[in-house]
């Protein structure tokens, strides 16, 4: 497992590598809103964290609040959240 895959509430990330988000967004792990719960498959998502069967495996995915509403470059932005998967989740460093 990587460390990514084990994020906690309140962790603060960063973006790097996400196919809509720019690098280098910062924010912090949150619970999914209610709307982001009811999109999903009953039981994905458990607590802050969601996983899901992907093509080589399982993905799992985090609900990341936003430090300043960002676009994600389609025009309907912008967002103050967005679920993320955790291979595009870095911790952001301590400072």
């Amino acid at each position: 497992m990587r460390p990514e895959d084990d994020l906690r509430l309140g962790d603060r990330v960063v973006l790097s590598g996400h196919w809509e988000f720019p690098d280098g967004t910062t924010g912090v792990v949150a619970e999914p809103t209610a709307f982001q719960v009811q999109l999903a498959k009953s039981g994905e998502w458990v607590g802050h964290r969601r996983t899901t069967s992907g093509r080589n495996g399982p993905v799992t995915f985090y609900y990341v609040v936003f430090d300043q509403p960002t676009d994600d470059g389609s025009g309907d932005g912008p967002y103050g959240g967005a679920e993320i998967d955790a291979a595009s989740l870095r911790r952001a460093p301590v400072a």
